[in-house]
């Protein structure tokens, strides 16, 4: 059973991240010479306590917006579990990207992760992968990205990550871009940027490869900001509309 519990407020958290941030994101999607504004995508910052351990609670909701449902609706809820150090501990997707209906849960216990894997069909396939302590899911990952400290990296260096996903591990890396400046199309703000590539598997929207272009702010908080990248069709810019 899991319960709220404010444990990992601002003011007491190290991380860049801590309890009740909110990050909200517009992506805009081009298809031939047409960019559009597509869909939006909030990401929060929670904490539960199971069998009194605390653990943090990362959240990712995407939705087109209702005018481009006809071309390609999205309702995604990301949702995954891990301890204070980050160690990933359950992991839950489900919703529909266009055709591609989705409903996986993934929950670790000692040295082995549990599976359900229903997407769309009248029965659940499940399955046991043994625990690699490294892998996270996708949804820790995105957060264990803001904790990593690029002053040690040369421009050129890659971060390895290993991740799970869909029943199987996967080992990727960032590439460190360097220090750039991006200018917020918003307020017109320039803001000191840390750049990398991730290197993405293949899947339903994306193309493989370092295909994907983030920008996180240069400071404690690793804020991500604006991300550019490739998709089987056409190509999307993300970028930062709220925050709190």
């Amino acid at each position: 059973m899991l319960l709220a519990l404010p444990s990992f407020a601002q003011e007491e958290s190290d991380f860049p991240f801590y309890e009740g941030e909110t990050i909200t994101y517009e992506l805009t999607y081009q298809w031939g010479l047409i960019w559009a504004d597509a869909g939006v995508a909030t990401f929060t910052v929670g904490d539960t306590i199971v069998n009194d351990e605390r653990y943090w609670r990362f959240s990712g909701l995407g939705v087109s917006y209702p005018k481009w449902n006809w071309f390609y609706e999205v309702n995604s809820l990301y949702e995954s579990y891990a301890t204070e150090d980050l160690t990933s501990q359950r992991f839950v997707r489900k919703g529909y990207e266009g055709s591609n209906i989705y409903d996986r849960d993934y929950h670790v216990k000692e040295d082995s992760i549990y599976y359900r894997i229903q997407d769309g069909e009248e029965f659940a396939r499940h399955g046991v992968m043994e625990r690699k302590a490294a892998a996270l899911d996708v949804v820790t990952a995105i957060y264990y990205c803001r904790t990593i400290d690029f002053n040690q990296y040369e421009v050129g260096d890659k971060i390895p990550l290993l991740f799970y996903l869909d029943g199987n591990y996967y080992e990727s890396y960032l590439r460190y871009s360097g220090i750039e400046i991006w200018e917020d199309p918003e307020t017109d703000e320039e803001i000191e940027c840390i750049v990398f590539k991730p290197n993405l598997i293949k899947g339903t929207i994306f193309k493989e490869g370092e295909r994907m272009e983030v920008y996180v702010t240069n400071d404690e908080r690793k804020i991500p900001v604006y991300i550019e990248t490739d998709l089987k069709v056409g190509k999307a810019k993300i970028h930062l509309v709220g925050r709190r």
